[in-house]
């Protein structure tokens, strides 16, 4: 967790929907009570202390790119956190959760938000940042003409969105930044615009290449072995573990797991084979690739 490093924590996790803006001033609208879930039927574990608020950002920052004529000059960001509740928010240190997609929104977040909210006994206020998918076919159409060239859509544009916030309208305080899957690559850009106030970086779910040879490249097609890679280094654990080990006499843990894949794919109708299998899985499927639930990344 975060806790060796955060005595009290503004947990800043940014919503980030990109909208239509009409004034030429970069500003905020003032904070605003809010629920804590964008969806009521999830709950609440806080209590509803959700505060949101729109910031005026420019659509393009010098050196980056150029506002094109007859287009709107500004976007809409929309901002939430959880303040903290047993800390003066003054004074607390900020963390930010960047959520990547393009599977998942920000609203993914607010579980998390919360939770940890809840584990630091309300020292935190928490934001989240994405940016907004529209569902219209005619959506790249739609964007074009109020804002022109995409291009000023850009990692960097978003990357100093994040970084202008937190200088501007954050308490000047110790600030960490969370990344999540895409949301890395975009926590990465940030680390190169050097923002006094952040003192760390979280990757999650790392998916950036900065730097990598072709040899290293992430690729999905060469995730299994990737992610098999460190899953045996986990299971190999066991062996120097006395609790652990002594549940493996016959064998290490790594060997038990692929005899019960292989027992499972000679026995598909077997009740353990059927009890792990997955309601979304291909019933030509073997069970061993039903042994885990599809995957749901962002």
């Amino acid at each position: 967790m975060l806790t060796s490093r955060v005595t009290a924590l503004n947990l800043v996790c940014l919503a980030l929907l990109l909208a239509v803006a009409f004034a030429d001033k970069y500003d905020l609208n003032g904070w605003y009570p809010c629920s804590d879930t964008t969806f009521s039927d999830e709950g609440s574990m806080t209590g509803d202390i959700a505060e949101c608020t729109v910031y005026r950002a420019p659509l393009c920052y010098p050196g980056i790119c150029e506002t094109p004529p007859s287009v709107d000059s500004t976007v809409d960001i929309f901002v939430k956190q959880l303040p903290a509740t047993s800390e003066d928010t003054a004074i607390a240190t900020n963390v930010w959760f960047v959520q990547g997609g393009p599977g998942c929104s920000s609203t993914s977040l607010e579980t998390t938000m919360e939770y940890l909210h809840y584990l630091l006994e309300g020292k935190a206020n928490i934001s989240r940042w994405t940016i907004v998918a529209w569902a219209a076919a005619h959506v790249w159409t739609d964007l074009k003409y109020k804002f022109g060239d995409l291009s000023s859509f850009s990692m960097t544009t978003a990357a100093t969105d994040i970084a202008t916030f937190i200088s501007k309208f954050t308490n000047g305080k110790d600030t960490v930044v969370s990344g999540v899957s895409y949301g890395t690559a975009l926590v990465e850009r940030l680390m190169h615009l050097k923002t006094p106030t952040v003192i760390g970086y979280v990757l999650d779910s790392v998916f950036t290449t900065t730097a990598a040879s072709d040899g290293k490249v992430s690729y999905d097609s060469k995730s299994d072995h990737d992610v098999g890679e460190v899953a045996d280094a986990f299971l190999e654990l066991c062996i120097d573990d006395e609790e652990c080990s002594r549940y493996f006499k016959a064998g290490s843990l790594s060997a038990s797991l692929r005899h019960l894949i292989e027992k499972f794919d000679k026995q598909p109708n077997s009740t353990c084979a059927q009890l792990v299998s997955t309601k979304g899985a291909q019933s030509k499927d073997l069970p061993s690739f039903r042994f885990v639930a599809p995957w749901a990344g962002c």
